[in-house]
């Protein structure tokens, strides 16, 4: 700690922190464009003057630009000196002779940092009336929209896209008073944090483009402090909604210990799913609505149940929700379980109850080796912007994974021979042999032993694991690499869903396998599902139990296939809805607030708690022994006790081993998008950029085929066939095929299940998928966008 003095005040400051930044947090309101507390400064925009107070005999002021000058104890500042105001004034004046008149159409009213500046240093009037330069807007996809014209030169778009997001599509072109930021060509950006651009910007070249086609003025917006539900990050976001409709979503809280600053292209666009045309708003049953609310409509089916019920929960849900069906399935006397197979739920709990020791995202940023176990861009983009910030310092970071990943392309172009692609039946004997060379034991594989030197001479190492694309025993296996390291040593393992722990902690012992034993053994003719899709996964053990029902009640905020199929289809609040609780993969407890209601009614965990519960009190009671502080919405949130977050694990381990596969057969291997989502996949904007389906294979495995990129493969999965494009990428693992979620449920295939594949034609492709095959090979480049 130290002291400045600005103005004759006292001004505490940070070791590292510069003059402008203490004196922001001092509360002075100083101006400022190219500065930005996670990109630093470029000392470009020179609007941050101030001027020196002379400490010694003789010696004369200096104007000073704050943001480059590295506060030190004892300096002294004058802010408002007439130099220091004159040189500001001067400087937006400068701005302004070429800025364009449209102040009152602006998407950026309300919201603009040059307007406010504008204001702040009394620049009111206009003195040029000459011709002001034009430049040309770019179409930059569906979810960025740019007018040039608004342009400062600040530099913060590149600084972020390049050197903090390491994006390599988008950058500076041209020189003094014509430099443009855009892409090389039109199109859609490749980088999962692209609309940060519009967060960083401090005037209207960037907006957000979804929320300019239902536009209203920032100030007319319902506003309150919220949580991400795309991953388990738990990012904290600000939700704008207006007439019942959701508007906007960007971060909040720029001093957040989860997501400082920025959040994820998936976090900020894909909660626009709620919006889909095709989302329940209305009572149905049968299909055919029903003029009735939902909750006379949930209390008449449950009549007809007349006890013969069970609630299936969800992972996508909050606390709140899944601790309110667990106390009505606790009052009816009927089973709960918030997974929908007994895999899920060993797996789930296994991923939660190891990470008792988990970094923040602030932890990772100051990492100095990164381990890294699966595609993590594609499962948890906010922890890769956190890895990329380890890159980008120049330490160590090693990936293991089977499938292309946007973090495997940056760390290629920065590390090379730092990444290991290997199929996913391969993954535990590497770990096992990395957990060896980390106790000094020995080893033949290069690679090996350079991520084990790499972990033990760290000073602060991480592991991160991604839950989905792991067994169980792969997850021990990290746990034991990371007791190994030195007492800093941390690891985080992605949870499947937002979520997660959420499901892991209200879930009994074998909660899914009793769920489905009492529908298969006719005890349950009435299943509640709540925020959840079972009939749309790998297994068909799901659509043989439906069978078995005679009522199907869903409650969801997203038509799934399982709404599809209901008996009773009622409309479920989403998060920006309703109040509520979650805790994130850190066990932080975290409080989201209601921001808008929709104009139809929906139902959310306090509506059934108060119509189906006599002793709503039971929720609150569990949440105070959980933590005896609650949070409030908009704070950091409460890590909750380690001991606290013990969850009944599944004494019966279904996933302790990969399938047994031949050497030279190959296997599946889980390919996402880092716009999936269960609710991203319903909103329009951001599912038109995802790729289309195909088959990744490499080189190898290709020319053992006699395949080129875009010819046809027939992929055998048991009795399941499917026929798909044939991808070609350096970043798929020998004898793997890369394969989307949708195409794994069409196999029935689990990771690494063994495969048959054929090269095939169009002649054995039925006509009516002829034409939707076409479209496919011509999306190949699209697919493969990004790779190094």
């Amino acid at each position: 700690m130290g002291t400045i003095y600005i103005d004759d005040k006292a001004v505490e400051f940070e070791p590292g922190q510069n003059v402008l930044d203490a004196a922001r947090k001092a509360g002075i309101d100083t101006p400022y464009f190219c500065y930005h507390p996670a990109l630093g400064a470029a000392g470009s925009c020179r609007i941050c003057a101030m001027e020196t107070v002379p400490q010694k005999e003789g010696e004369k002021p200096r104007t000073v630009m704050t943001c480059s000058i590295p506060a030190q104890d004892g300096q002294q500042f004058r802010f408002k000196s007439p130099k220091a105001k004159q040189i500001q004034k001067a400087v937006v004046e400068f701005y302004m002779t070429n800025h364009p008149n449209d102040c009152p159409v602006c998407d950026e009213g309300g919201d603009c940092h040059l307007q406010d500046t504008t204001i702040s240093v009394g620049h009111a009037y206009r003195r040029y009336d000459g011709q002001k330069r034009t430049m040309p807007d770019q179409f930059l996809g569906p979810l960025v929209y740019q007018t040039m014209n608004r342009c400062v030169t600040c530099y913060r778009c590149v600084r972020f896209y390049q050197d903090y997001a390491l994006g390599d599509d988008f950058g500076a072109m041209g020189s003094s008073n014509h430099v443009l930021f855009r892409r090389t060509e039109d199109g859609a950006f490749d980088s999962p944090f692209s609309g940060n651009l519009v967060s960083v910007c401090p005037t209207g070249v960037f907006t957000d483009k979804v929320y300019r086609r239902k536009y209203s003025r920032t100030w007319m917006l319902e506003k309150a402090p919220s949580i991400c539900s795309g991953c388990s990050v738990g990012c904290n976001i600000e939700v704008g909604g207006r007439e019942g409709t959701l508007r906007r979503v960007q971060p909040n809280n720029e001093a957040s210990k989860v997501n400082p600053y920025f959040i994820c292209d998936r976090g900020r666009y894909g909660s626009h799913g709620t919006e889909s045309h095709s989302r329940p708003k209305y009572v149905s049953e049968q299909g055919k609505v029903v003029k009735t609310s939902p909750l006379d409509a949930l209390k008449i089916a449950l009549v007809r149940a007349e006890g013969h019920v069970g609630i299936l929960g969800s992972v996508e849900e909050d606390l709140t929700t899944n601790l309110a069906l667990k106390a009505i399935a606790k009052e009816m006397n009927a089973p709960f379980s918030p997974f929908i197979s007994p895999q899920q739920e060993a797996l789930t709990k296994t991923a939660v109850a190891a990470n008792h020791n988990a970094p923040s995202i602030s932890d990772i940023e100051q990492s100095d080796a990164v381990f890294v176990v699966g595609e993590l861009t594609e499962h948890a983009p906010m922890l890769d912007l956190a890895v990329r910030q380890v890159i980008k310092a120049k330490k160590d970071v090693y990936v293991l994974h089977a499938t292309p990943s946007h973090l495997v392309t940056a760390l290629n172009k920065l590390q090379q021979g730092h990444v290991k692609a290997l199929a996913p039946s391969q993954w535990q004997d590497c770990l096992t042999q990395i957990n060896t060379a980390v106790h000094d034991g020995a080893v033949e594989d290069l690679w090996i032993k350079d991520v084990a030197n790499a972990l033990k001479q760290a000073e602060k190492p991480v592991i991160i694991g991604v839950a989905e694309l792991l067994n169980t025993a792969d997850i021990s296996l990290l746990n034991t690499i990371t007791e190994s390291l030195a007492p800093t040593a941390k690891m985080a393992i992605a949870l499947p869903s937002a979520g997660s722990v959420n499901a892991a902690l209200t879930a009994q012992e074998n909660s899914c396998a009793e769920l489905m034993a009492q529908i298969e053994n006719d005890k349950i003719k009435t299943l509640v599902v709540v925020g959840s899709d079972p009939l749309n996964t790998n297994h068909p053990h799901w659509h043989a139990l439906h069978d078995k029902l005679d009522q199907l009640i869903v409650i969801d905020k997203v038509l799934t296939q399982t709404a599809h199929l209901s008996d009773t289809l009622l409309p479920l609040a989403a998060w920006p809805e309703r109040d509520g609780m979650t805790i994130n993969y850190e066990g932080r407890l975290q409080r989201f607030s209601k921001a808008f209601a929709r104009k139809t009614a929906t139902i959310d965990a306090h509506d059934m708690i108060e119509t189906l519960m006599k002793s709503p009190e039971t929720i609150e009671q569990w949440l105070t022994a959980l933590a005896p502080t609650l949070p409030q919405a908009g704070d950091d949130g409460i890590i909750i006790e380690k001991d606290k977050l013990k969850c009944t694990e599944l004494p019966l381990e279904q996933k302790t081993n990969p399938p047994a596969i031949q050497s030279t057969q190959p296997q599946v291997a889980l390919s996402k998008w880092f716009g999936e989502g269960y609710i991203a996949d319903h909103a329009p904007e951001i599912r038109s950029l995802k790729p289309r389906s195909s088959a990744s294979i490499n080189s190898k495995l290709a020319a053992s085929l006699n395949l080129s990129n875009g010819d046809q493969l027939m992929i055998i999965c048991g009795d399941q066939k499917l026929v798909r494009p044939a991808v070609i990428s350096s970043q798929v693992a020998d004898l793997t095929v890369a394969l989307n979620q949708a195409d794994m449920r069409l196999l029935q295939a689990d990771i690494a299940s063994p495969l048959c594949l054929e090269r095939t034609s169009e002649l054995f492709i039925d006509a009516d998928k002829k034409e939707e095959i076409k479209n496919i090979i011509g999306s190949a480049s699209v697919i493969m966008m990004g790779e190094a």
